[in-house]
C-alpha cells in the first residue's frame, strides 16, 4: 500500500475509532486546502484506512478487506466466492423485477 505523504501524515495523527470533522483534520495539516484534505481522506478511504461517519466526518478504522489485488489470499477468497456465487445465483431478467400487473390501467 503506497500512501502519499499527506495521507501518512494525517493517518499517523488520527486515533483509532474516533470521529474527526474537517476542522480537526485540518489541524493535523494546516497547510492543506480543503480540497487537498478531501483528496487525502478519499485516498485513505480507498486504501481502507478510514471510514465515513455522519455527513462529513471520518473515523480511523481499518476495513477487513485489503485494497490490494493480486495477492494469494485475495485470489483464493475471490475464487471461493465465485464458486459459491455461480451455484446460488440464477439469471434474472429486468422485466421480472417489476410487477407490470399492478400498473396495467396506467400503461394502455
Amino acid at each position: 500500500m503506497a500512501l502519499s505523504a499527506g495521507a501518512r501524515l494525517i493517518l499517523e495523527q488520527m486515533e483509532p475509532n474516533r470521529g474527526y470533522g474537517a476542522r480537526e483534520l485540518r489541524a493535523f495539516a494546516p497547510d492543506m486546502t480543503l480540497e487537498d484534505l478531501h483528496d487525502v481522506m478519499r485516498e485513505l478511504w480507498v486504501h481502507r484506512q478510514v471510514e465515513r461517519t455522519g455527513y462529513a466526518g471520518w473515523r480511523r478504522e481499518r476495513s477487513s478487506a485489503p485494497a490490494t489485488t493480486g495477492t494469494a489470499a485475495s485470489s483464493r477468497l475471490t475464487s471461493r466466492a465465485g464458486d459459491a456465487d455461480s451455484r446460488s445465483n440464477k439469471r434474472v431478467r429486468p422485466e421480472d423485477l417489476f410487477d407490470h400487473s399492478a400498473f396495467e390501467d396506467i400503461f394502455k
